[in-house]
């Protein structure tokens, strides 16, 4: 067996490389429950999740099993998501930007498009929004709360309405710019 002359490694790849995570996520873990008060969301087990309603149950409660009273009850502290505090101080991490030639014929189409993929998104992960929409004569801006949702939209603009969408990415902040251009041509407007 022979042994290694040259280092392994050099004093640049042994230095903590500086990762920029998001400055609202929680840094500490927290015990119990925490509701915003804004959004109504729950966090429970480091995660944030929207409230459960009735309709969404599967097990009719008739068929349910009797909660036990063993252990005893938490109130939920009152606590800011950090989308909402995202929201309140402005702090936008993806930038879409919507640009179309023919924008007036298709407003309707797009606006309820990124209504329903901001819901879908929701679902999954509840601090993805959409913080601010702008109007313009040809398009639209949009700011969220995280650069994957600006990443979504534009992905799911491209599918579905063609066009070509330009993604910027920041190396130092986390940070998206996504710019999606209509086709050119026209398309006939979507029966409902």
């Amino acid at each position: 067996m022979t042994m290694r002359k040259t280092k392994r490694y050099t004093l640049q790849s042994l230095k903590k490389k500086e990762v920029v995570g998001d400055p609202y996520a929680s840094t500490y873990p927290r015990t119990g429950f925490a509701i915003c008060p804004e959004c109504q969301s729950v966090y429970h087990r480091k995660r944030w999740t929207l409230p459960r309603t009735e309709e969404d149950t599967i097990i009719p409660k008739s068929s349910r099993p009797a909660k036990k009273i063993g252990k005893p009850l938490m109130f939920p502290e009152l606590f800011l998501c950090p989308a909402c505090q995202k929201i309140r101080d402005g702090y936008a991490e993806g930038f879409v930007s919507i640009v179309w030639e023919n924008w007036l014929a298709h407003k309707a189409d797009i606006m309820g498009f990124i209504h329903n993929e901001e819901k879908r998104a929701s679902h999954v992960n509840p601090l993805e929004r959409i913080m601010t929409v702008r109007t313009r004569t040809d398009g639209i801006d949009l700011e969220t709360t995280t650069e994957r949702m600006a990443q979504r939209i534009g992905r799911d603009l491209m599918r579905a309405f063609k066009g070509k969408v330009q993604y910027k990415w920041s190396h130092k902040d986390k940070l998206a710019r996504i710019q999606w251009k209509g086709p050119t041509k026209k398309l006939a407007p979507r029966k409902k």
